[in-house]
């Protein structure tokens, strides 16, 4: 059978995705992590006032330009730990129409933390590092999160030598929530930009990823759900439309885009230095500082000239084969 092909991915509706890596500074140390996203040269934790400034004033500017739904994605480092993360996420939670308030997390802050503030947020993916991990209070989180908020995933990171004992792990997650949506995620070359992924010694690891590609999702009739504007959805050759999963256009590689048109303008990625670029990929280069420079961020569309795309946010990012 052939393969369907990739065709497009569109939003529901116009809206901007704001990918902030707001530090370095992260509490594990995972060995297939890049030092950059853990190496705590760059901790952030100033300047609370100019960055509202400077986030209202690019929202601003793409509400005129006729976008109607915005979601911003806080990542780290451990951004749980980042001193600005509540107020800047509950000004954008208030500020911003038809708003997505999503995190990146290894879901390591205490259970009274996540009691206080998980009503800010809409989606929580949470990273499981077996190597790292309080497993008691991880699932304690995932048990507190699972039902209450719109979207809660529990990201489980395939470490080589620990790979079954993550099967294991997930698969008691499915037994005692009531609720849940679990990503097998296979470890992947990309991170050090490399399109292939990664080749586990053990067969048999490899095949069983090939037989869970997609998410495994229980619902639960108490969990809330919001019907967010901000997403994309995937046109393929078959006819059929469906809403991005990133991890499986990888698997399936479709994530080469070299000729397409890419509306980068719709995602703004800022790094743990504050500098911002269209798109994380590094196509744009930089066009900025969210603490000193945001005059060029706003909506624009490029060809794209890359061999591959390497992160979820870009492969969500509006595109068009030609």
């Amino acid at each position: 059978m052939v393969e369907r092909q990739l065709l497009s991915i569109y939003p529901k509706k116009k809206y901007l995705a704001i990918t902030w890596q707001v530090s370095d500074h992260c509490n594990f140390r995972c060995p297939y992590c890049n030092e950059g996203n853990w190496g705590g040269n760059h901790k952030n934790d100033d300047n609370t006032d100019l960055y509202l400034k400077n986030i209202k004033e690019i929202v601003d500017r793409y509400i005129d330009n006729g976008y109607e739904a915005f979601k911003i994605y806080f990542s780290g480092g451990e951004p749980t730990i980042w001193k600005n993360l509540i107020p800047i996420a509950e000004f954008f939670k208030e500020y911003t129409p038809n708003n997505t308030i999503a995190i990146n997390t290894n879901l390591s802050r205490s259970t009274e933390w996540w009691e206080k503030y998980y009503t800010i947020f809409d989606d929580v993916v949470a990273s499981f590092h077996i190597e790292h991990a309080n497993k008691e209070r991880y699932f304690n989180n995932s048990l507190l999160l699972c039902d209450k908020i719109n979207y809660c995933c529990n990201k489980m990171l395939m470490h080589e030598e620990r790979f079954w004992e993550v099967v294991e792990f997930g698969e008691m997650l499915k037994q005692k929530l009531p609720a849940y949506t679990i990503e097998w995620t296979p470890l992947f070359d990309e991170m050090t930009g490399n399109a292939k992924p990664w080749e586990y010694k053990d067969i048999k690891k490899t095949e069983w990823l090939s037989e869970h590609q997609s998410l495994e999702v229980q619902h639960s009739p108490n969990k809330p759900w919001k019907d967010s504007p901000a997403v994309s959805m995937a046109k393929w050759s078959d006819g059929n439309d469906s809403f991005v999963n990133s991890n499986e256009i990888i698997l399936k590689r479709q994530n080469f885009f070299t000729g397409w048109e890419c509306d980068i303008g719709d995602a703004v990625f800022i790094n743990p230095r504050g500098m911002i670029s269209m798109a994380s990929c590094g196509i744009s280069e930089s066009t900025g500082n969210i603490l000193y420079d945001i005059s060029n961020i706003k909506p624009q569309t490029i060809v794209c000239n890359k061999y591959h795309c390497v992160c979820g946010t870009d492969i969500i990012i509006p595109k068009r084969s030609k």
